[in-house]
């Protein structure tokens, strides 16, 4: 088993991917707004301030999407999917995509 996780960037992707996610049977995924780190840092820490003028044009804000998946192939087949329809993980700006196995998980899958 594996836990997919997504740090969604491109909101507008939130959608296509959450119904390729229904249709691998990943119907436990949950969907957490996200604020990226270097927001807090020059919103919250002084010292950081000047963070937030070399962070225009980046994504505050994202989608994190969290799905146990039971086969590794459909994790393979998810990113397939998600490539054609141009959503393409390679690209830094669309977000980051990774799996982290599971060995224990309750209830089991």
């Amino acid at each position: 088993m594996h836990l997919l996780v997504i740090v969604l960037n491109q909101e507008e992707f939130l959608d296509e991917i959450l119904a390729e996610l229904v249709e691998l049977e990943a119907v436990g995924a949950t969907v957490i707004d996200g604020v990226a780190m270097e927001r807090v840092l020059a919103k919250d820490v002084p010292i950081f301030a000047g963070l937030l003028q070399s962070t225009r044009g980046s994504r505050a804000y994202n989608k994190n999407i969290f799905a146990l998946i039971p086969r590794k192939e459909d994790v393979r087949r998810l990113v397939r999917i998600l490539l054609e329809l141009e959503i393409d993980f390679n690209d830094p700006s669309v977000g980051a995509l990774f799996t982290v196995p599971v060995d224990f998980a309750l209830p089991e899958l």
